[in-house]
């Protein structure tokens, strides 16, 4: 679905930073956007209405959905080097991939990044722990604030 959308939201000047596609009482397509100055109403609408011709005519999911497209919010997901680099100073919460760091019993970390260094990111965990790690040892990663 990605590959399906990337390009032609890019034509737009928006980058897609995900892809949700789950039931929630419907089933619900869910497309995250931001951009160089951030994401507005009339931002939503047109890669709506963009979004929606590509998966008319490409018809991808064969199920009745809901397309529904969202700004990444204060919990914006990071998913590529360049998301980190954005948020160095600010606080994330991290899900490590199976197999990384097997010592620990939770896979969950919380920490503040501290920076990238070639494809590692370096984050200074709540609790004490600095850590190295690759971008691809992260599942997923999110900004995480103090509300």
């Amino acid at each position: 679905m990605e590959q399906l959308l990337q390009r032609p939201i890019a034509g737009l000047g928006y980058e897609l930073l995900e892809v949700q596609y789950r039931h929630e009482g419907r089933w619900m397509l869910r497309l995250v956007i931001d951009g160089p100055r951030g994401v507005d109403l009339d931002a939503c609408g047109a890669v709506s209405e963009l979004a929606g011709r590509v998966l008319d005519v490409e018809d991808p999911i064969p199920q009745k959905y809901a397309l529904e497209v969202t700004s990444p919010g204060l919990f914006r997901p990071l998913t590529s080097p360049r998301h980190f680099a954005q948020s160095v100073g600010k606080v994330a919460r991290m899900q490590l991939a199976p197999g990384v760091l097997p010592e620990r019993k939770n896979r969950t970390l919380r920490g503040k990044i501290e920076g990238l260094d070639g494809e590692d990111v370096l984050i200074d965990e709540i609790g004490g722990n600095r850590l190295r790690l690759p971008q691809a040892a992260l599942k997923s990663a999110r900004l995480d604030p103090d509300l």
